[in-house]
């Protein structure tokens, strides 16, 4: 009997640590770009745009996404990134993150400032914008 109820015990405590929302920790961030660059340079728009924030769906169109993600591919591919300097706005879950990579590309280099938000847990695009340098 009480074998029972200390499994039935630790059955409801993991039921409710799984149900509390959780905050993505700020270290995965940087793995959040990599694999933003990662797929950018596979050309794989249409995971990109299925993996943004919900927020960032509202506010563009799948379309504009993806042609904005293309113009950023028309500069050759990723060769090498770097994060630099990252801000933060915003608490709690509307927290954005914003981490400006210097990126180099085959044709162009610039800063790529990617802007996350916590979405249940895990790090979200919610925005991009890329400043090319002469």
């Amino acid at each position: 009997m009480r074998k029972g109820f200390v499994i039935g015990l630790l059955v409801a405590l993991a039921i409710g640590c799984s149900l509390r929302s959780h905050d993505a920790p700020p270290e995965d961030i940087d793995k959040a770009g990599a694999l933003f660059f990662q797929r950018l340079n596979a050309a794989e728009y249409e995971t990109i745009y299925k993996d943004t924030a919900k927020k960032f769906k509202e506010n563009k169109t799948k379309e504009t996404i993806i042609e904005s993600l293309k113009e950023l591919t028309a500069k050759g591919r990723a060769v090498n990134f770097k994060r630099g300097k990252m801000t933060f706005e915003g608490e709690g879950k509307n927290q954005i993150a914003s981490p400006v990579f210097y990126v180099i590309f085959e044709q162009s280099r610039g800063e790529l400032t990617l802007d996350f938000v916590d979405e249940s847990g895990e790090w979200k695009l919610i925005g991009f914008a890329f400043k090319q340098h002469a």
